[in-house]
């Protein structure tokens, strides 16, 4: 039992190390001449970030993968890319509080994701 509990930790800090904080966004362009009745579609944007969060995700302590800190990161991507609005069509935010029981209950990997389009 102690072995399992080690290693569980043991991977929890690697995936710590490797993904915390981890923000990303991906823009697609290609609209094939179809426009928009909103305005010139400038792209759909798709921004996902992932952090550890403390006690089931109240908290952040690793990165922020709360939804408003995605929001922000996705409509400053928004911006840089010459938009002046943004209709978001999809977000979403999970707390994966399971994965490494127990000690994710205190750790928790949290993700979240936000998807719209930015508009000129």
């Amino acid at each position: 039992m102690t072995r399992s509990l080690s290693f569980k930790f043991l991977c929890l800090m690697l995936a710590v190390t490797l993904v915390s904080g981890c923000s990303s966004t991906m823009v697609a362009k290609d609209w094939n001449g179809v426009g928009s009745c909103d305005g010139k579609e400038l792209g759909h944007l798709n921004t996902s970030n992932m952090a550890v969060h403390l006690m089931l995700g109240k908290k952040p302590l690793w990165g922020d993968a709360s939804l408003e800190k995605t929001v922000s990161d996705f409509t400053a991507a928004a911006k840089s890319e010459g938009a002046s609005k943004v209709r978001i069509v999809q977000s979403s935010s999970k707390k994966w509080w399971f994965v490494f029981f127990p000690i994710s209950l205190l750790l928790t990997p949290v993700t979240s994701n936000v998807a719209g389009d930015a508009i000129a």
